[in-house]
């Protein structure tokens, strides 16, 4: 997968109904939604309990993502301009919860707590 380009990653991202992520490259994959911002690529927690994949990527931020069957290495970290970008996320969680028919979730997507937990996923290309 590192022959792809970014744009490759964004349309996979955004075509692509089943996302997947895991820390490291031995943990199991588990299903997490993710979002498309430009050319950058974001996912928020959607439970609370720790230890979690989220807490894992802040010890280590060397991962991947599946889109569909395809894999990508990752480094998960908090946007450098969260304040700025989750706006932008909260929107693209919105446009993305609609296409699917799942409006009924936004709330959760885009709750203070939500925003919080916003991780970007950086493609090793």
């Amino acid at each position: 997968m590192s022959t792809r380009s970014i744009q490759e990653v964004i349309e996979l991202v955004n075509q692509t109904r089943h996302h997947q992520i895991r820390q490291g490259h031995t943990h199991r994959f588990i299903d997490l939604m993710f979002v498309t911002v430009g050319e950058r690529v974001f996912c928020r927690r959607y439970t609370y309990s720790e230890p979690s994949w989220r807490s894992a990527f802040i010890e280590n931020s060397i991962g991947q993502i599946k889109l569909g069957s395809e894999v990508v290495d990752v480094d998960g970290v908090i946007p450098h301009d969260l304040g700025e970008v989750n706006p932008l996320v909260n929107k693209a969680y919105e446009v993305a919860l609609k296409k699917y028919g799942a409006s009924y979730l936004l709330d959760g997507a885009i709750d203070n707590r939500a925003q919080e937990s916003t991780m970007e996923m950086i493609p090793k290309l």
